[in-house]
């Protein structure tokens, strides 16, 4: 038979599963001899910092390290008048995830943080410190698949073939990129210098991707917030660091799109000459969405000798949507210390949790809020608090929806009476996600002869509900083309109950 069907590859990746769970870690610490006995502990704050991403047979591991700080009053002849200290406690972490979707060798984006961190002392120079971790992950399989796109050959056969252009989305690379900057940093003019710091805090800012060629522009901030200590005075500054990375992808047409994590590798910031040494290792990561349009041969058959048609159902993702959305998140935080001055605010999701709601998903988000203050009497203090934020998505019928919430910009805490008023922005990322069962040619062979005059010259046929022109073409040895000039239809369909003149070729 000289019928040869014309193939077309889609290699890439998929998202296999999205993970994102919480898990708490605790260490005793011993006080280290250059710091003096603890007092009264006032706040702790924590920093996670990847390591390592390795995917198993079924099983995802994430290891790397959590990094407390606790601030606390010393005892001293002074009582709370003592100028505060902190020291660094660091813990070791592996998180766990279990799913028999993972395999070995298929790529990982990972981003994790520590949404609340306290500590409480067993003895002057003990103490226990506990951090939670909030975790998300998106694991990624490769798939390589060959389907069917046309069928030559078979014109003097009366070939007739039902071939329907497709538009799916694919993810033909997943990247990634670790790198390291660092600099020098001076409080401004209205601020006294770096004397003694106590709390540092790295978090991801606001970034954007573009791709230029074969490159994928990466450009953002990581937002560092430091307290420290000029005299007798504690005093809080704000910095906010760009950084631009590009990162490899392959040959890309314009309809695409990145989903970018970047995640915290280490932080070092130390005082020295009244300036802020700041140096961060940033791994960045990267799937490329790619909208691609192709042809695919649904089924076909022949007017002048039968053919055999094996068909398949082909799974395509014909929708990757990725949209966002601000939502403000607010509260009264009870102090029971009155506050006179905010020295620092942080806010860090700790939980994202969806529920069905009318025409899509309401998405709730545990934002943990931590806020360093001084009293009216200028005593050092803390308080947390958690806040929720819900931001409902329109999700089309049929869709998967996949959604990432974190903190954006800078918290901000108001003395009022009764405590403090917490605000906060929130940003809701999700990927809108439709697959697609369709038949797919997958092979064709000659078929067994029919006895002659099996099918008489012109069939009279009842057009039945949900019944296509092809469907009635094919099963009566005619064509479409045929059958609409016989029966003079403007254009390729014809409504249920209609009465059709059907002229065969056989």
């Amino acid at each position: 038979m000289d019928m040869e069907l014309q193939r077309v590859t889609l290699e890439g990746y998929r998202c296999a599963a999205y993970a994102a769970f919480t898990q708490e870690e605790t260490l005793e610490s011993i006080v280290p001899d250059a710091c003096p006995d603890i007092a009264r502990i006032v706040a702790a704050s924590g920093k996670v910092f990847l390591k390592d991403k390795e995917l198993g047979e079924g099983t995802l591991r994430l290891t790397g390290s959590a990094r407390v700080t606790v601030l606390y009053i010393p005892e001293g002849e002074g009582g709370e008048k003592e100028p505060p200290r902190s020291l660094e406690v660091t813990i070791p972490f592996q998180c766990v995830r279990d799913d028999p979707k993972f395999h070995g060798g298929c790529p990982v984006m990972a981003d994790l943080q520590a949404p609340a961190a306290d500590a409480r002392t067993l003895n002057p120079r003990k103490i226990l410190v506990r951090v939670s971790l909030s975790v998300w992950a998106a694991v990624y399989d490769r798939e390589r698949r060959e389907l069917s796109a046309d069928l030559t050959g078979g014109g003097a056969e009366g070939l007739q073939k039902l071939v329907s252009p497709r538009k799916c989305c694919v993810i033909p690379d997943v990247v990634e990129k670790s790198f390291t900057f660092s600099d020098v940093l001076r409080p401004p003019a209205s601020r006294p210098e770096i004397e003694e710091l106590l709390l540092c805090r790295a978090e991801m800012g606001s970034w954007d991707a573009k791709f230029i060629g074969k490159k994928l522009v990466l450009k953002g901030d990581v937002e560092l917030s430091a307290v420290y200590r000029s005299g007798e005075e504690v005093c809080q500054t704000r910095f906010e660091l760009p950084y631009s990375q590009i990162l490899d992808v392959g040959e890309l047409p314009d309809e695409a799109e990145p989903e970018v994590a970047v995640a915290l590798k280490n932080v070092d910031c130390r005082a020295r000459n009244g300036e802020l040494e700041a140096a961060f290792e940033i791994l960045a990561q990267a799937a490329v969405w790619e909208r691609r349009a192709l042809s695919l041969i649904s089924d076909a058959y022949c007017v002048g000798k039968p053919i055999d048609v094996e068909r398949a159902p082909v799974r395509l993702c014909t929708l990757a949507e990725r949209l966002s959305r601000r939502e403000m998140g607010r509260k009264l935080c009870e102090s029971g210390i009155p506050a006179k001055q905010v020295l620092d605010c942080a806010a860090v999701v700790s939980s994202l949790a969806g529920a069905p709601a009318e025409g899509g998903m309401e998405f709730t988000a545990q934002v943990s809020a931590s806020v360093l203050y001084l009293s009216e009497d200028d005593a050092l203090c803390g308080v947390e608090t958690d806040i929720p934020v819900a931001c409902r998505v329109e999700v089309p019928e049929g869709c998967q929806c996949a959604c990432r919430c974190r903190a954006v910009g800078e918290a901000t805490a108001v003395p009022v009476t009764g405590g403090l008023e917490v605000r906060f922005e929130a940003e809701f990322g999700w990927t809108l996600t439709r697959e697609e069962q369709v038949s797919c040619v997958t092979d064709v062979k000659s078929g067994a002869a029919e006895e002659p005059g099996a099918r008489p010259s012109v069939v009279i046929r009842r057009v039945e509900r949900g019944e296509a022109l092809w469907d009635i073409a094919k099963a009566c040895g005619s064509t479409v083309a045929d059958i609409c000039s016989a029966n003079s239809l403007p254009g390729e369909e014809a409504a249920a109950g209609t009465l059709l003149l059907i002229p065969a070729r056989r």
